[in-house]
């Protein structure tokens, strides 16, 4: 057998790129010291900044388009392996650069790569795993991202005694190892090409899905922004947040393998209202403020992600066809762009109210989300 194998099983692929991705976050941990790397080390000031970093936010909104059109051109294994080779040479420049123009280019390379290769792994598990097992191939990804990104915050705090430039080295050495593994263990044969992948993938229904699935991740980045700075509002300490992100993500594991176990027999639309209750109730223990409901919300929100972000994307590929997982999973994926901006403008002001108040409003939602799936469910639907 040649050392670049082509794996064809597709549990093979899976693993394959659920490894892949893994490598890649272990070292994932520099875009939490950009700033830090900016002011400090450089001496930009605050307003400089913050406009740098919203800057390389609505960069990785046209890398996830540019992304998707590598993938539907040149296929998702060379996308993959480019995406994060061009990644590992802007993080390069970050942390070895000592010039303000020169960083500040990098970081902006850095955000119209960042996204490269989200619609090529995605399209990857579209177009090989049985529809039916989506859903939990999707939550594995996940799953195991939240693990590896855990672990990652340990890292990071071992290289910090070294300086922020060693953590941005030590990321683009990942990413580098990340694109050797893609090379080895991503399979070479391309996917079946269709003429007009985005007029094709660009259907009322994925419109429409698209748009719910804003909603919902939205709910997830107002998680993301606002739980250490709801974390502290509350009186813990900052080191509780890291705990909470741990314990949310062993549970996340744990759920995925439940839904391994059920999704043959359960119903996506099924699914979908199970998480969201999941979440509601986890938002609602958040709510109270004390280390016990931080604990038990973190469980209930971890198993809620596995049962949601899969089936959203798992519904999410089920609308494209034949050579159209790349397309139909970057026009999907924009929702998490479009989260990304709205959830720190929605997530401060209701924090600014009391921790309660945003997370009685954000499982409020969540329960409305329910509502609206369980009124999707008909005795003739598929889900």
């Amino acid at each position: 057998m040649p050392f670049a194998m082509t794996l064809t099983r597709p549990n093979s692929v899976l693993h394959a790129v659920v490894g892949v991705r893994v490598v890649n976050r272990l070292g994932g941990f520099g875009m939490s010291f950009l700033g830090l790397r900016l002011a400090r080390d450089l001496g930009m000031s605050l307003g400089a900044v913050g406009l740098v970093l919203a800057v390389f936010g609505a960069c990785t909104i046209p890398s996830r388009i540019l992304g998707g059109v590598l993938a539907t051109r040149l296929g998702t294994r060379p996308t993959i392996i480019g995406g994060l080779l061009v990644c590992a040479a802007a993080l390069f420049a970050i942390g070895l650069a000592d010039t303000v123009p020169v960083v500040v280019a990098a970081v902006l390379c850095l955000g119209l790569a960042y996204e490269l290769i989200e619609p090529a792994t995605q399209a990857v598990i579209a177009e090989t795993i049985d529809p039916a097992r989506q859903a939990s191939a999707f939550a594995l990804l996940w799953s195991t991202l939240s693990v590896a990104g855990v672990v990652s915050g340990l890292l990071a705090a071992l290289l910090g005694r070294w300086g922020v430039s060693a953590i941005f080295v030590c990321d683009a050495v990942s990413s580098v190892l990340a694109a050797g593994a893609a090379v080895v263990l991503l399979p070479s044969a391309r996917a079946e090409r269709h003429p007009s992948p985005w007029r094709a993938a660009l259907t009322p229904r994925l419109i429409a899905w698209t748009g719910v699935g804003t909603v919902y991740a939205t709910l997830v980045m107002i998680i993301v922004f606002m739980l250490p700075l709801a974390v502290d509002a509350a009186g813990h300490t900052t080191s509780t947040t890291g705990w909470l992100l741990a314990v949310a993500a062993a549970a996340a594991i744990a759920a995925q393998r439940l839904l391994r176990r059920t999704e043959l027999r359960m119903p996506p639309a099924t699914a979908l209202v199970l998480g969201h209750l999941v979440l509601a109730a986890g938002l609602g223990l958040w709510a109270t403020g004390h280390f016990a409901g931080l604990l038990g919300g973190a469980v209930l929100e971890g198993a809620s992600g596995a049962f949601l972000l899969g089936t959203y994307q798992a519904r999410a590929a089920a609308m494209g066809g034949p050579g159209l997982g790349a397309a139909v999973m970057t026009v999907f994926g924009l929702s998490w762009g479009v989260a990304t901006v709205v959830a720190p403008l929605v997530g401060a002001p209701l924090l600014a109210h009391g921790d309660a108040t945003l997370w009685l409003t954000c499982a409020g939602l969540s329960l409305a989300l329910a509502l609206g799936h369980a009124a999707t469910r008909r005795p003739s639907a598929s889900g």
